[in-house]
C-alpha cells in the first residue's frame, strides 16, 4: 500500500515532546489512507534519539510508518526538514514544529483539502492573539511584501503540505534559520501556485524553549538574517 502522505517534523532537543507527538498523530483518523511520520533527530543533545526509538519499537498502528532520521549535527530549522524531505515517500509531503504548537489534526485537515491536485500548496493560517510574537510576525510580513513584490500573510504559520511534484520547483531550499517558509511561499507566489489556507490556532509550548527568542543575541541576529534573506531572494532566479 503506497503511503499517502509524509509529515516531517524537525526535532531538537524535543525528547519531552516525542511520545506526546505520537500519540496525537496517531489519534488522527486516518481511515483508509496511510501515513509517514518522519521525526529528524536534529543534533540533539538531549535523549531524543532513545524516546524516538522507543516509540518506533512500540507503534502498533498499521497505517502508520514512524521513521527516524539522525543528524549528527544540528543541520538549522530549513536544513532539518530538507533532509526529511529528501527521503519522505508519500504522495504529499509537508512539515509541522515538533513543539507541540503546531496540532497535527490541522495537517490531515490540510492533505484533505488538496488532495488529488498537484500545483497547490496548502498550509495554516494562525487566527489567535500571539502578543509579541504576532508583532513581530506582521513586520516580517510587511517587510517580505515590500521586498518581494507580492502580498504575504502568516508565512512561518505550520503546517504546510504539497505535492511532492512541487518539489522540482524548490532547488534552493534555506538550510539555516528559518526563512525556509519564506522561500516555499515566494516561489509559489512567483510561479502562480494555488495557495490554500486553513485557520489553526497557534497552542502554548508545553515543554522546552524556544532556540531564539529567549536570548536577545540570538534574536537579533535572526531579525537582521532575516532581512538579508529577503534581499538576497528578491534577486535570486526562481
Amino acid at each position: 500500500m503506497s503511503i499517502n502522505f509524509s509529515l516531517v517534523l524537525p526535532c531538537y532537543n524535543e525528547e519531552e515532546n516525542i511520545s506526546l507527538l505520537y500519540k496525537e498523530f496517531s489519534e488522527i483518523p486516518l481511515d483508509q489512507y496511510r501515513a509517514e511520520l518522519i521525526l529528524v533527530n536534529n543534533g540533539s543533545a538531549d535523549g531524543t534519539q532513545k524516546e524516538i526509538e522507543k516509540i518506533i519499537k512500540n507503534n502498533k498502528k498499521n497505517n502508520i510508518d514512524v521513521v527516524i532520521l539522525n543528524l549528527k549535527k544540528n543541520q538549522g530549522y530549513g536544513g532539518g526538514i530538507a533532509e526529511g524531505l529528501k527521503i519522505a515517500k508519500g504522495d504529499y509531503i509537508g512539515w509541522a514544529h515538533a513543539d507541540l504548537q503546531t496540532p497535527l489534526i490541522d495537517f490531515f485537515e490540510l492533505f484533505n483539502l488538496i488532495k488529488n491536485q498537484k500545483e497547490i500548496l496548502g498550509k495554516g493560517f494562525r487566527t489567535n492573539n500571539r502578543g509579541f510574537d504576532g508583532i513581530v510576525s506582521r513586520c516580517h510580513e510587511s517587510l517580505a511584501s515590500l521586498i518581494l513584490g507580492y502580498r504575504m500573510r502568516e508565512i512561518n504559520a505550520q503546517p504546510k503540505i504539497f505535492s511532492r511534484d512541487l518539489m522540482k520547483y524548490f532547488t534552493q531550499i534555506p538550510r539555516n534559520w528559518t526563512v525556509l517558509d519564506t522561500y516555499i511561499t515566494y516561489v509559489c507566489l512567483k510561479r502562480k501556485i494555488k495557495i490554500e489556507t486553513i485557520d489553526v490556532v497557534f497552542k502554548t509550548r508545553i515543554y522546552g524553549h524556544s532556540k531564539w527568542k529567549n536570548n536577545f543575541f540570538n534574536f537579533l541576529n535572526h531579525i537582521i538574517f532575516n532581512l538579508l534573506y529577503l534581499f538576497k531572494l528578491r534577486f535570486t532566479k526562481i
